[in-house]
């Protein structure tokens, strides 16, 4: 259960219980909503109708640390692998729009900084975590 003390992760999956936080654009990043809306048993059918919902919609619930695949050396191993490729980025003057930075396991692990990035962060929990590596790689090198 999401309170308002709860840590979030915001790149969590599609499940009854989570929290819909935006919409994945045709530009690929994700556009946040004023309020993120709590799926429903009916909200959540919906959206997990959809193949792969996590690349069409972006989720938050509770992190849960070591119980995720993505948890290492006690931190997010998701914002701290996107920011390994990222290091060029500076603090950010103005801050984007987010209804759980209180709250984001991000924001709090590395600041506003994850702020900047956290809106071209799509999920994909049908890629092996060797496939992530790689795509994070080559669009990084793509960059450069």
């Amino acid at each position: 259960m999401v309170t308002p003390n709860t840590t979030l992760c915001p790149s969590a999956r599609a499940e009854e219980g989570a929290l819909l936080l935006g919409v994945v654009g045709p530009d690929q990043s994700v556009s946040l909503l004023k309020e993120p809306e709590l799926l429903t048993t009916e909200l959540t059918e919906a959206v997990t109708s959809i193949d792969a919902p996590e690349r069409h919609f972006r989720f938050a619930n509770r992190c849960v640390k070591s119980g995720c695949n993505q948890w290492r050396e006690g931190r997010c191993g998701v914002i701290d692998l996107v920011m390994s490729f990222n290091k060029h980025l500076s603090e950010p003057t103005a801050l984007p729009f987010c209804a759980i930075r209180s709250q984001c396991r991000w924001h709090q692990q590395v600041g506003p900084t994850a702020c900047s990035i956290c809106p071209f962060i799509i999920t994909d929990s049908t890629q092996t975590n060797e496939e992530r590596l790689n795509y994070i790689e080559s669009n990084a090198l793509a960059v450069e």
